[in-house]
């Protein structure tokens, strides 16, 4: 099945709005782009070894998050990539993240890969499900 132009769209959109939330580091940005009712909501954080489940604990993660970075100098999103399977979607793309942390002289920099599972709700894409992973050794 062809993804439509429009459903591209609007699933690129939530993309960059995540993007957007990092870059800026918007709490309320980033929570906007989840399904807050949804029951099974899953976080899988790469520095994380547990994974973070439903809304409340994806809220306290990004509050945390938020708390330990001073500022964001960088974050990028390559190689998007997405499908549509009528109603559920998957989006992967890469990631590059550079920022400086509360009381470090070191800046943090992190790469990574990222897998979305989005639904359609009410007509509107929305993220139920978020793996994070570092990206593999060079061959």
């Amino acid at each position: 099945m062809a993804v439509s132009e429009q459903d591209r769209k609007e699933i690129a959109a939530v993309i960059e709005q995540y993007r957007r939330g990092f870059a800026e580091m918007n709490v309320e940005m980033l929570k906007g782009i989840w399904d807050q009712n949804y029951e099974n909501i899953s976080y899988i954080a790469q520095e994380k070894v547990q994974a973070v489940r439903g809304w409340t604990e994806v809220v306290q993660y990004y509050n945390h998050v938020a708390g330990l970075l001073e500022r964001v100098t960088s974050m990028t999103i390559d190689d998007l990539s997405l499908d549509v399977f009528g109603d559920v979607a998957y989006a992967f793309c890469v990631f590059h993240f550079e920022g400086e942390m509360v009381g470090q002289s070191q800046p943090h920099i992190a790469d990574g890969r990222n897998t979305f599972i989005l639904h359609r709700k009410s007509g509107t894409w929305k993220v139920i499900h978020y793996h994070e992973s570092a990206p593999g050794p060079l061959p």
